[in-house]
């Protein structure tokens, strides 16, 4: 008991207590290279040799203090964690070390290695549980400080990964797995980070899209996408490489369509583009070995899959579909595709999908069996066949095994071809066999080949030249931009899954494009309206005569208002019967307007062919509202007389009657149940018909 509660805990509070760190204020390191190209003057390595001597001795002191002490220095000096961190962020990845020894300072070089190896030693220490018998600490206690204060984190495992994992493949595996197993938490962070460098990859390939969009882009942004590149695609590389449960993180996250997708946009892009500006830069060889890695690496997340269907695991059928699926996914990017089925046979790997689970789609299958076959060199054309092999050819029974496996493969071709065509000869169809290696275009050039130039027996003139058949455009122009043809529709003018604007009408619904679909749409056909519509504009250029009456206008307009007004109370809040009543009153005006105008074509005199006479306007709107009222309630309308509906009354100063003052009350009471006040809607009104607006 007084082991667990007295001296383990004042053994931890002694670790981390703030009383037990060193005070020193720790150097931060300083790069001076960037890529290797900028030249670097001597008074700039001179001070960065200073400055790089006192990082060395801070590192050494930080490497001789005590176990508790180094503990609280780490914990509670921010000093001392930076220090180290600084190193990691500006330290020399491994792909540039090499351009050190091509300085001439004797002591660059001598300096930064033994900077490299006095902060990996201080990373061995931080990642270091028990450090001798007397100096150890608790593994979950452990786990909780380094997380909890920010020690160990995603950005210092891939700065890790990037500076020291090519020399120390061994150490850094073990940092991983320690790291990962007291404090699970980390894997969650690192699927954050692994999201992260894949979202990193879409960034590279969106600036390949737009900068070198441009013809004249020049060898620097080329070389500083390729570092891009490179440092992101390493950590990547390394991650997969030294650390199982990275890798198994990575297949989750599915990195292979990634790696596949960035090694055609990116790797091959930036590549042709170097080689077209300088073909001599030293990063075209950087590309190709970022090329190979990139392959390795999908090569290693991919085996995952085959791992769990050789387990025998649960998931057997998910990994086999998983794996074609994958497969099938990466046929999209053709450069990758070709290199990866050169450098590796997949027939093994199939072989195993279909032997750990039998129920695997056979047509995915086989269309991957095809798409990533090796495809077999072409072997130099043999010689004509003598008349003994000829006699072999026609007789059933052929000794095969006496034969090579091309001649075997040509004898069979030869046999199918004479099944199908058996009047042609068979020197004949030998030949076109040997100059074609596909049986379908062997036959076409059979079919399509021309007589006349043969002789009697159907042999080819002793010209010896084979009938030309041209290649299909489309496919010359796929080969050339590196797109598989997926059908047979790519690139016609009629395929709506390619082209926005097809030739010819697309139909959808009933009747045609422009044409009435209903019956309603047919009887209401305004389209001689629309047409004449332009010639009525016309009008509006004549010079308007002022009218001589203001008060005729006025009592137009208020007819024309109340009609207009009716019409919109009834198209808001009639129902069906009365929308039906609506239309009918509508079509009868449309039949007096039509009287109207050729009363007034009778009546117009050649001064005043455009205005219309607003005595009439008033008749006409009158007998109209009347009529409409007799429909509606079967009687006239029996509107109050002039005399009853007096407002105006007499001159100011000689006194109202009563029933004036009385309308003038109810008007002013009900003046907003009726809008006759839109003074543009009538101004409209008059302007159109030629009147001078009030």
């Amino acid at each position: 008991n007084f082991y667990d509660n007295v001296l383990i805990v004042l053994y931890r509070n002694i670790q981390e207590h703030t009383t037990w760190k060193d005070g020193r204020c720790f150097t931060k390191y300083t790069a001076f290279l960037v890529n290797g190209e900028e030249p670097v003057g001597d008074a700039l390595l001179e001070q960065w040799a200073n400055e790089t001597e006192w990082f060395i001795k801070d590192m050494k002191h930080l490497l001789n203090l005590e176990y508790h002490k180094f503990w609280s220095t780490i914990v509670h000096n921010a000093t001392a964690l930076e220090s180290v961190v600084s190193f990691m962020q500006n330290a020399l990845p491994f792909y540039l070390v090499p351009v050190l020894k091509a300085l001439d300072n004797d002591r660059v070089l001598p300096l930064y290695t033994a900077a490299h190896a006095h902060v990996f030693r201080v990373i061995c220490r931080l990642t270091t549980v028990h450090e001798s018998g007397t100096c150890w600490m608790e593994p979950e206690f452990y786990g909780k400080l380094v997380y909890k204060h920010f020690i160990v984190t995603v950005p210092f495992l891939f700065d890790l990964i990037s500076v020291y994992s090519r020399d120390n493949d061994a150490q850094i595996a073990r940092i991983l797995d320690m790291v990962l197993q007291l404090q699970p938490k980390y894997i969650q962070d690192l699927k954050h980070g692994l999201s992260y460098l894949l979202n990193a990859f879409n960034i590279i390939q969106t600036r390949c899209e737009s900068e070198l969009a441009d013809a004249n882009v020049s060898e620097a942004t080329l070389n500083d996408l390729t570092l891009y590149a490179q440092d992101c695609s390493s950590v990547l590389v390394q991650l997969v490489t030294v650390s199982p449960t990275l890798r198994t993180i990575c297949a989750e996250l599915g990195v292979e369509f990634a790696l596949s997708n960035f090694y055609d946009n990116v790797l091959i892009v930036l590549y042709r583009n170097i080689q077209e500006v300088n073909r001599q830069s030293r990063y075209l060889a950087a590309l190709n070995d970022m090329r190979v890695e990139l392959l390795e690496t999908f090569r290693s997340v991919l085996s995952v899959q085959l791992e769990k269907i050789m387990d025998g695991s649960s998931d057997s059928l998910l990994a086999a579909d998983r794996f074609i699926g994958i497969l099938t996914e990466c046929l999209a990017n053709s450069v990758f595709v070709g290199d990866y089925k050169s450098l590796y046979d997949i027939e093994d790997d199939l072989a195993i999908v279909q032997v750990g689970y039998q129920s695997v789609d056979q047509v995915k299958y086989d269309f991957i069996q095809k798409a990533y076959a090796r495809e077999r060199p072409k072997q130099p054309a043999a010689p004509v066949a003598s008349a003994e092999q000829q006699e072999r050819d026609e007789s059933p029974a052929t000794d095969d095994a006496s034969l090579s496996e091309e001649e075997q493969r040509v004898q069979q071709n030869v046999r199918y071809i004479m099944e199908l065509l058996p009047d042609l000869a068979v020197e004949q169809v030998r030949k076109v066999v040997r100059a074609y290696d596909n049986v379908e275009q062997a036959v076409s050039v059979l079919l399509e080949q021309d007589h006349a130039a043969s002789g009697p027996s159907g042999v080819p003139s002793s010209s010896g030249d084979q009938p030309h058949i041209p290649a299909d455009p489309l496919d010359e122009f796929y080969l050339r931009t590196g797109i598989d043809r997926l059908n047979i529709y790519d690139g016609d003018e009629f395929d709506v899954m390619v082209n926005d604007k097809v030739k010819g009408i697309i139909k959808k619904g009933k009747g045609m494009p422009g044409q009435p679909r209903t019956l309603t749409e047919l009887l209401d056909d305004k389209s001689h309206v629309q047409q004449m519509r332009h010639f009525y504009r016309q009008y509006d250029l004549i010079a308007e005569q002022e009218p001589d009456d203001d008060d005729e206008y006025d009592d137009s307009f208020e007819a024309m208002a109340e009609s207009e007004s009716r019409h919109v109370k009834v198209a808001k809040g009639a129902r069906n019967a009365l929308a039906d009543a609506v239309d009918a009153e509508s079509s009868e005006e449309e039949q007096e307007s039509e009287e109207e105008q050729s009363e007034q074509g009778a009546n117009r005199n050649g001064a005043m062919a455009f205005c219309e006479n607003p005595e009439l306007a008033r008749k006409r709107y009158e007998e109209r509202f009347n009529s409409k009222y007799l429909r509606r309630h079967g009687s006239a309308a029996a509107g109050p007389s002039p005399k009853e509906a007096d407002v105006r009354g007499k001159p100011k100063g000689q006194g109202q009657d009563a029933k004036v003052l009385l309308n003038r009350r109810h008007k002013n009471e009900h003046k907003a149940t009726s809008g006759n006040h839109n003074r543009k809607q009538g101004a409209s009104y008059k302007r159109n018909r030629g009147m001078l607006p009030s």
